[in-house]
């Protein structure tokens, strides 16, 4: 089976979000509520999986042409690393960002489906009082 697709996910996103169900999704992608769930559970699993840290790819990037070569055995141990950690930070961000999604969209379907407000309120104290 194909990995899900950005309609997909939009699709996930609604009936997470308490917008569609599952048999609005099947009926509107013509597909069976099955295969629905399956993808559900596939995008939740995704995100368990993305709690895991995300692996460095260490291979080395394409050596520019036009750099000294005096210079660029200088500075590429230094750029390597840099390509590196901006690769990995780029890989946590994008889990981050999808991490925050969810949340947002289970909180979301706790107040509207469940009629459970999760978010915290905050409270001021009156001046005065301890």
């Amino acid at each position: 089976m194909k990995k899900p697709t950005g309609v997909v996910r939009q699709i996930v996103a609604q009936i997470l979000l308490g917008e569609l169900n599952i048999d609005q999704a099947a009926e509107r992608l013509k597909i069976n509520c099955q295969l629905v769930q399956h993808w559900v559970e596939k995008i939740e699993d995704e995100v368990d999986a993305s709690k895991r840290p995300a692996p460095i790819d260490t291979s080395p990037p394409p050596q520019p042409t036009s750099v000294p070569q005096r210079t660029r055995k200088k500075k590429e141990p230094e750029v390597d690393e840099l390509r590196a950690k901006v690769q990995a930070l780029e890989e946590q961000l994008e889990v981050a960002n999808f991490k925050a999604l969810y949340y947002s969209t289970l909180v979301r379907v706790a107040k509207y489906e469940l009629g459970v407000d999760v978010e915290k309120k905050s409270v001021t104290k009156p001046s005065g009082s301890c």
